[in-house]
């Protein structure tokens, strides 16, 4: 073929061609030789919107040699998007135009399908109007499928008329079918025009003029045929408005994710500023810095009590930091916060107009199907196995297991923490992810000062828990070893109790009247940043994790630290840190027997623990590879 690089545009999955008709016209009579044995779909609404829902009928018309706008939408849809040379390319106007040029010509046309009178009435307009037209043959097949002899049979008889063009009328996606099986068996090119011998042979009166230009012609064939076409088309003609609708609101976010400056939605944290948990400290690093690279970032906020007190509260409604705080009302009960919460938050989004909204935590991603049925870009970032947490009851766990189900589904990509989440994502559901670590910052280390005067507490003289007070965070394996202990350091429990108040008055009860085990309540600013520098030890006793931050914190401030072997903290660490066997409160209890036993243990992997762990994570890094998910382009580590 002289030109085998045809332009097209994708509808709906559908590879339409950019052309017209006098272009058309001049490819079939400049590549027939390299098109015999072909097949050229003549495409409109309705075989587009069955592609879209069939994609096994959609391959068969993306094999195609060519599918031509028959419609008159696909050709608007194509100029939409910025193919402005597109028209319509009718199969009952093309049809007389090749006949046209086969009187001069000499090409032979074969006709397949329609009823025998309708051929009979056909032949006799063509030859009364084009009396130098070759019809090499006719042939009406019944309704019923043909055996595989029969059809042998019909194949021999056509290829023995030897013609240039073969004519199918059977109807979509009936031809369309018929061609893609015969491909490559017969000796013309087949052409796919469904109801152009009716128009041609007068047995259907085509719609006016006016109103193919104006788009009605569909209306003019209900109102000829109206049983059986008004809901074929009201039901096709909406369901493409609509789905090209989403595809085109799809298009422009792609295209304007290439731009410098990107708009982005956060959704799933509780509160920022805050270190409620880990998840509000990532977005809070994440959105400062987005910020500062000249993004937009609206942040959707959790009306609420909030564990660190009334300085957030001052906030609402306002900036930080250049961040855009919204906040959403909820639900105090704690199974129906969250999605109560996200709901309103995904439809306070559609309006938004955003490049990109970010979903963080899986309870959230229940409500993610919302904004992405409007076409929006959806990134998720999986912050742990939530559902796994014992604090989430079954009904609980269920939501959130469905929103990570709707995160696999629907999300344009899923970041995670960690190497196992990524392994559970592929061998689970066979999901592709991406990996971003959390970053850390270099903290400047503090003397002790205020932490004497609340808690009496001195340098090297407590072993440190610093997290959400939670079950999964395992508080009451270090509580019930700590009692095991003979020592003089004091345990410090620091963290806000989040939903679980009963489980925090358990802790409570473990601690009895030990005046040696702290609770202080949730810690921020100086006060923990003085925790962290003066700790003998850190302790991460988690039975789940997705990359805890206050085990990077500690690292950083050259802690040395004591974890639970999940590989969630193990792959932090690496033999930077002591482990124990999750869950086993005696190994526990020896480890850090052994740790306060033997200072020099404790030093040693203190010297080196902040430039590890400084070397390995930092927030810039994070960002840009956040920055290349949102574009489309991130392969994370």
């Amino acid at each position: 073929m002289k030109n085998t690089e045809l332009t097209y545009c994708r509808i709906l999955g559908t590879k339409i061609n950019v052309t017209d008709m006098e272009k058309t016209v001049k490819f079939l009579e400049e590549n027939l030789e390299g098109l015999r044995g072909k097949y050229i779909c003549v495409s409109n609404v309705h075989t587009t919107v069955m592609g879209f829902r069939d994609k096994e009928y959609q391959k068969v018309q993306n094999l195609a040699a060519m599918a031509l706008p028959d419609g008159k939408p696909l050709s608007i849809v194509s100029r939409g998007r910025g193919f402005k040379q597109a028209r319509r390319v009718p199969g009952p106007d093309l049809m007389p135009r090749i006949f046209e040029l086969s009187e001069r010509k000499g090409y032979r046309h074969y006709f397949y399908g329609n009823r025998q009178e309708t051929l009979e009435k056909l032949k006799r307009k063509l030859l009364d109007q084009y009396p130098y037209l070759q019809i090499a043959g006719m042939y009406s097949p019944p309704f019923r499928d043909l055996t595989r002899e029969e059809d042998q049979e019909i194949m021999e008889r056509v290829n023995k008329a030897k013609p240039d063009f073969i004519w199918v009328a059977l109807g979509a996606p009936k031809q369309e079918k018929w061609m893609h099986a015969h491909k490559d068996k017969v000796s013309g090119v087949m052409v796919g025009v469904g109801a152009a011998f009716d128009f041609s042979a007068g047995t259907v009166k085509r719609a006016p003029k006016w109103m193919q230009e104006l788009c009605l012609e569909w209306l003019y064939r209900i109102i000829q045929d109206p049983k059986r076409l008004i809901s074929r088309y009201f039901n096709t003609n909406v369901s493409f408005l609509w789905n090209v609708h989403k595809e085109n609101r799809s298009l422009r976010r792609q295209r304007g994710l290439k731009k410098d400056s990107l708009k982005i939605a956060m959704i799933g944290h509780k509160r920022i500023p805050s270190r409620e948990g880990g998840i509000e400290i990532v977005v809070n690093e994440l959105s400062v810095r987005l910020v500062l690279g000249g993004h937009r970032v609206d942040a959707y906020n959790r009306r609420g009590a909030h564990v660190s007190g009334r300085e957030f509260i001052h906030r609402i409604g306002k900036n930080y930091k250049g961040i855009r705080i919204l906040t959403i009302p909820t639900f105090e009960n704690k199974s129906l916060n969250a999605i109560v919460y996200s709901f309103f938050a995904s439809v306070r989004a559609l309006f938004g107009k955003y490049d990109v909204i970010h979903y963080h935590a899986e309870g959230p991603c229940a409500m993610l199907w919302l904004p992405k049925l409007f076409g929006n870009r959806i990134v998720v970032t999986v912050h742990g196995l939530d559902w796994q947490r014992a604090k989430w009851g079954g009904i609980a766990s269920a939501v959130i297991k469905f929103g990570e189900k709707l995160a696999v589904r629907f999300a344009d990509e899923i970041i995670v923490l960690s190497d196992n989440m990524q392994k559970y994502f592929m061998d689970t559901y066979g999901r592709d992810t991406v990996y971003i670590a959390n970053g850390i910052s270099r903290p400047e280390k503090r003397e002790v000062q205020v932490i004497k005067e609340q808690w009496n507490l001195e340098k090297d003289q407590y072993i440190l828990f610093l997290a959400r007070i939670v079950p999964e965070k395992g508080a009451h394996y270090l509580i019930e070893a700590y009692k095991q202990l003979k020592t003089d350091k004091k345990l410090v429990i620091a963290g806000g109790k989040s939903h679980s108040i009963d489980y925090m008055d358990s802790l409570f009860q473990m601690a009895g009247d030990n005046r040696n085990i702290i609770f202080t309540d949730f810690v921020g600013g100086r006060d923990m940043e003085e925790l962290f520098s003066n700790a003998y030890l850190f302790v991460l006793p988690s039975d789940v994790e997705g990359m805890a931050i206050g085990l990077l914190e500690a690292m950083s401030y050259g802690n040395c630290c004591l974890v639970s072997d999940i590989p969630e903290n193990t792959e932090v660490t690496g033999s930077q840190a002591v482990t124990f066997q999750k869950g086993n409160v005696q190994d526990l209890r020896a480890k850090l027997e052994d740790l306060d036993a033997h200072p020099q243990k404790v030093e040693k992997y203190r010297l080196g623990a902040a430039d590890f762990i400084c070397g390995k994570y930092n927030w810039e890094r994070a960002t840009d590879q956040t920055i290349e998910v949102y574009r489309g382009s991130g392969t994370g580590k």
